[in-house]
């Protein structure tokens, strides 16, 4: 029995199998230890992270940009909590079905189709960052959303900065307005780490121009969350830095009267200070609710602003250029004096018209003035004094004198998107036309007609400057900015140039202005008590009608002229100039004149009512 057992054991297959399952036991086991070596010290990290963020997320707070005040220290733009909704992609189930849901129990202003394309975008490049899906949110969308959350895995209510414009469609476009980057600008802007996707940016006015000192930096929460996505704990908070202040010259009374008296109309109103370049007001109209695009505007209501003939979106003050009509009337007769090609007593006879070769060219008063000299055809606004003077001047001349008050040139504004008017000359109708200057040419820039096209802003310079006799001051207007690292930055006034005006030219010209409003001129409707106003009225023709003098209000509104008028006051020591320019509005006495007198009535009622700066100040 013995032997049996032991021939059993010391059999050789039963060995060898015996060693080949302790090889493999060894072997799995050496398998196991290595695999936990991987995934315990050289995977540490990658898994460490895949835990933390299983339950931790990062919630992104909004840095508030900020504040925008005006010359008087009241705020134009600031910043206020809101009601925003945010999803967490990682934590959503099925995308597309919790969007539709969504879009069934509450109704926003945001489109469905762009909510799915910034979950897909955020899939791709960061699942756990926290995506806005609509701002500023009312109370009873926030109470749906809350029974409802059971449904929407992955979306939550939070408080964030939202920017506000208390004012409305008043600053718009002095202020301009924010909106959420665009991965355009995320790609352009790479080296700046304080943009992140979903921040709100200036896209338009101040806003833009003055983003990286409003722009603050984003802070940040650390929460644990539960399976469903939803926030249970804060773990960890990093504050938000509001961006810096700014300081304006712009007066919020006096944006409300440009406003208030434009009305309904197209055009814009522009106040300077003249001696300092101080932009005091700055009103483009139509304009749009800077509100609208701070909470997310819908694509339709972007393609319906875009798509309106008034061209809501365009700043008139700085991008329209018009025909300037008789409001450069006085800077003609002032480029005669300054080369004594007229004498200011010489006189012109209007008999209504003026023949050049075969063509007949109309003064507005259809049966003449009579004989007029340069002080009576600035008031009157007599066109053949001025087709004389713009024939004797020509082309050369004229174009020096403008340009150097300020027409057809950039004036250096802070404000984004300023664009050139022209003033004409030999060499630029070579240039273009490749076509000798004409004499019919020369006439109409007598009377501001032809080619020559200016921008209100550029308008408002030139009238400054004749307000001070000579001196183009830079308008501006930001005073004062802080940055993020405290460092304040003041602006000064600046002056451009000193133009070389004969000092008793410059002084009749504004006594001839002032004479257009208290003199019987075409200006009279600007008249206020107590305070001689100076300035110019301006009609300019849109478009050509053969035959009789038709009046421009019984023509349709798309040929109907533009209206101007731009004054100064007081004429013997100005603080302030405005200009008004309203689009087909018709002639400039009747339809600008009254905006610029209720712009300088609450002007002059403010500085009344302002209390005396105290001694020391």
């Amino acid at each position: 029995m013995s032997q049996r057992i032991r021939k059993r054991e010391q059999d050789p297959d039963i060995a060898r199998r015996a060693r080949v399952l302790l090889y493999a036991a060894f072997a799995v086991f050496g398998l196991l230890c290595a695999r936990l070596y991987w995934l315990q010290v050289v995977s540490y990290d990658q898994y460490q992270a895949l835990s933390e963020n299983n339950r931790l997320r990062l919630r992104t707070v909004r840095a508030p940009r900020g504040p925008i005040f005006d010359r008087k220290g009241r705020p134009i733009a600031e910043t206020q909590g809101s009601y925003d909704l945010v999803c967490s992609p990682v934590d959503m189930g099925d995308p597309e079905a919790e969007v539709r849901f969504l879009a069934q129990i509450v109704e926003f202003d945001t489109d469905e189709d762009e909510v799915l394309e910034k979950i897909r975008e955020a899939m791709k490049t960061n699942p756990y960052t926290s995506i806005t899906v609509a701002r500023d949110l009312r109370f009873e969308q926030v109470s749906v959303l809350e029974f409802n959350r059971e449904g929407l895995p992955g979306f939550s209510v939070m408080v964030e900065a939202k920017r506000s414009y208390p004012y409305g469609t008043a600053f718009a476009h002095a202020l301009g307005y924010v909106s959420e980057v665009s991965k355009e600008e995320l790609k352009a802007s790479r080296k700046d780490d304080r943009l992140a996707m979903g921040d709100l940016v200036g896209k338009y006015g101040l806003e833009r121009a003055m983003d990286s000192v409003l722009r603050g930096i984003n802070g940040g929460r650390k929460v644990e969350v539960d399976a469903a996505g939803r926030d249970q704990r804060m773990v960890e908070e990093v504050p938000s830095i509001t961006g810096g202040p700014l300081h304006t010259t712009l007066d919020a009374d006096l944006q409300k009267a440009a406003q208030d008296a434009m009305g309904n109309r197209a055009g814009a109103v522009i106040a300077l200070a003249p001696k300092t370049g101080e932009v005091l007001a700055f009103y483009s109209a139509p304009a749009f609710d800077p509100n609208v695009f701070a909470r997310g505007i819908r694509k339709a209501d972007w393609q319906a602003l875009n798509t309106d003939p008034r061209k809501p979106m365009q700043n008139k003050g700085l991008q329209g250029t018009y025909a300037p009509g008789s409001t450069v009337k006085p800077f003609i007769a002032l480029a005669a004096l300054e080369g004594n090609v007229l004498d200011r007593t010489a006189r012109v006879a209007c008999g209504g018209s003026y023949r050049l070769g075969n063509h007949t060219f109309r003064c507005w008063k259809e049966k003449g003035h009579g004989p007029v000299d340069m002080y009576r055809a600035v008031v009157q606004s007599c066109d053949v004094y001025f087709y004389v003077l713009g024939l004797r001047l020509g082309p050369e001349r004229i174009a020096e004198l403008e340009r150097g008050a300020g027409f057809g040139m950039i004036t250096g504004i802070d404000l984004p998107g300023e664009r050139r008017g022209l003033v004409p000359d030999r060499e630029w109708k070579k240039k273009i036309s490749k076509e000798r200057w004409m004499d019919y040419e020369s006439l109409l820039l007598g009377i501001g007609q032809g080619s020559v096209h200016l921008t209100p802003l550029e308008m408002a310079v030139g009238y400054s400057t004749l307000a001070t006799g000579g001196e183009v001051m830079k308008p501006y207007v930001v005073t004062k900015s802080v940055g993020l690292d405290g460092k304040v930055v003041e602006r000064k006034p600046e002056m451009l140039r000193k133009l070389p005006w004969k000092p008793e030219n410059a002084e009749f010209i504004r006594k001839a202005l002032a004479g257009v409003v208290n003199d019987y001129g075409t200006g009279g409707i600007a008249k206020l008590p107590g305070i001689t106003v100076a300035g110019k009225t301006g009609t300019a023709q849109v478009a050509q009608v053969k035959g009789k003098m038709i009046k421009s209000e019984h023509l349709a509104y798309e040929i109907r002229d533009h209206a101007w008028f731009a004054a100064f006051a007081p004429a013997e020591d100005p603080k302030i100039c405005v200009v008004a320019m309203v689009e087909h509005g018709g002639h400039g006495g009747s339809a600008a004149a009254p905006i610029v007198k209720a712009v300088m009535q609450e002007f002059f009622r403010t500085q009344a009512a302002a209390p005396p700066p105290e001694e020391g100040e």
